[in-house]
């Protein structure tokens, strides 16, 4: 063991005091540097999450949100089968792709969906019809903006489609302004995202 030499009244020589200053000066600016890393981490974390709660906000400030639905009336001034596509989302649905089945089988278009129901094609005539794909369906804030699809007012047609309609797989992918995307679906109710809109089984609805 080594024993650092002494003043006669007991103190350190003036080189080992300067040494343990040194060191204590060392040890403060090296705690000082950490603390001052910190703190600019800690900074720049909570600009990070700043921004990415400003992003997650703006997108869902136009979160858009499609439902696919249907009305059917016997009789009166509204008599008619209706499948209509509503947006009650609050940001505009960039139609992209919509896909028709009947009985699990694909159709491409009314026409094919009149032959399913076993009735004849032409009297798609007495329908009105709207396209839907590729349209931009605004928000119905303060205002009636759902489209309708189809619209039968021939008694007997009407009944038909309205009888058979749970037959009916009817999916339509849109996405928001932000280029994020769902999947509407009929009949089940539901909305599921996806990372971007592909035809289902494989046919396009061109209506």
């Amino acid at each position: 063991m080594s024993i650092e030499p002494q003043h006669p009244n007991g103190e350190l020589p003036a080189s080992s005091a300067e040494t343990r200053a040194n060191a204590r000066r060392s040890s403060t600016a090296q705690i000082s540097s950490i603390v001052a890393l910190a703190v600019s981490v800690l900074a720049l974390a909570t600009g990070a999450y700043q921004t990415r709660l400003m992003q997650v906000q703006a997108r869902a400030s136009v979160w858009p949100s499609v439902a696919i639905g249907a009305s059917y009336f016997g009789s009166g001034d509204n008599a008619g089968f209706t499948w209509f596509i509503d947006n009650n989302g609050v940001g505009p649905a960039r139609i992209q792709t919509v896909s028709v089945s009947f009985d699990g089988k694909p159709k491409r278009n009314w026409s094919e969906v009149f032959v399913a129901l076993s009735m004849d094609p032409n009297e798609k005539e007495n329908t009105v019809i709207y396209n839907i794909g590729g349209k931009v369906l605004p928000p119905n804030v303060n205002r009636e903006t759902a489209i309708q699809a189809i619209k039968v007012v021939k008694p007997e047609v009407a009944k038909r489609f309205f009888e058979a309609m749970d037959r009916f797989a009817i999916s339509i992918c849109y996405c928001s302004v932000y280029d994020e995307c769902w999947l509407a679906h009929w009949p089940k109710r539901v909305i599921d995202p996806v990372a971007q809109c592909t035809v289902q089984n494989s046919v396009e609805f061109e209506q």
